[in-house]
């Protein structure tokens, strides 16, 4: 059997997108099981045991260009391809080349509603349990896993070596303080406080992030002993899991580091502004908090805006340093006695 999964972008969506291929590497062990990514984003998938090929495709083109130029690397006929994305590029890559195609839902009506209605009728499903309905019609049930991005030496693993993680011996917070929208970021000075405070209580800080990211991270540790502080924005995705491995937990808005985290099983705080959880998007299968004001105006937006369109910024505005120091206390707290499992 041959098998194409398409996931092209973003960083945490094609990391929402590892269940999916684990599931089918079980379900079909001698298949062929293709992925289909962005350039930007194959690193997720290069040491993954259940990949057999990565198609790293070229964004920068147009959809059909971009879909001649990935078609060589691809299998002539797909019996399966899985689309994850479900775009114009998507449907450009698997064109004439499946068999059978099966789609994830993509809830548009729903997320409408929580938007602008700011109204959800009926709970929404996880983006991963979105990505596994994809997977209904051959028979494939969810396994109770998580999110993987596995490390050049976890491979030959039978086990995904997180799931057995222990937490470090010194406390360690991981600080992601970006996020591709600007709606989407709390306070730098925000992050900073919560930081120096932990400090003052013995915790190591490690900021990561991108590289473009590097001067926020370096604003939020900038009063810290540097003895005991660490800016990693700019690291490889490799690198940046193992800093998370360090972690006891990890401080971040709603943006890709949250599922970085979920992948290595590193409970996470999450600051939510112009969105929310009910989107979707929250720490998968990993103790979680979520931290967030109630304002009639959110959500604005179910991915994020460049600008608050109300011109408060409330709801970042609003998200005190210690309404994050509760959450943590209260997630290190949690997971000192459970030794995990999914928490709110």
């Amino acid at each position: 059997m041959r098998i194409l999964v398409i996931r092209l972008s973003s960083l945490g969506d094609v990391l929402l997108a590892t269940p999916v291929v684990r599931l089918l590497r079980g379900a079909f062990p001698a298949a062929q099981i293709d992925v289909a990514v962005a350039q930007d984003f194959a690193a997720v998938w290069e040491h993954n045991p259940y990949v057999s090929r990565i198609i790293a495709v070229d964004r920068s083109l147009d959809a059909w260009r971009m879909a001649r130029t990935a078609r060589a690397a691809m299998a002539t006929q797909y019996d399966v391809i899985v689309d994850l994305q479900r775009n114009i590029r998507s449907s450009a890559l698997r064109w004439g080349r499946a068999r059978r195609v099966l789609r994830s839902p993509k809830y548009r009506l729903q997320k409408l509603l929580v938007v602008k209605a700011k109204r959800t009728f009926r709970p929404m499903p996880h983006v991963v349990e979105r990505y596994l309905g994809a997977l209904e019609p051959l028979g494939i049930a969810d396994d109770g896993g998580g999110v993987e991005l596995w490390l050049p030496e976890e491979r030959s693993h039978a086990v995904y070596p997180p799931v057995n993680r222990q937490p470090p011996a010194d406390p360690t917070i991981g600080i992601a303080p970006g996020a591709r929208h600007n709606t989407k970021r709390w306070l730098p000075s925000g992050f900073a406080a919560v930081a120096q405070t932990l400090q003052r209580q013995g915790w190591r800080v490690i900021a990561l992030g991108s590289k473009s990211e590097r001067d926020l991270c370096e604003t939020v540790v900038a009063g810290l002993d540097r003895s005991r502080t660490l800016n990693a924005a700019g690291s490889s995705l490799e690198e940046t899991a193992r800093l998370l491995d360090q972690c006891t937990l990890v401080l971040s808005n709603d943006s890709a580091a949250v599922h970085l985290a979920a992948a290595r099983r590193v409970p996470v705080v999450v600051v939510y502004g112009s969105t929310v959880p009910t989107l979707g998007f929250t720490p998968y299968r990993v103790p979680y908090r979520a931290v967030e004001v109630e304002l009639s105006c959110r959500p604005c937006t179910h991915i994020g805006r460049s600008a608050c369109p109300r011109e408060h910024f409330g709801c970042m505005q609003y998200v005190t340093p210690n309404d994050v120091l509760r959450a943590i206390a209260s997630l290190e707290a949690t997971t000192a006695e459970s030794g995990g499992g999914q928490s709110r």
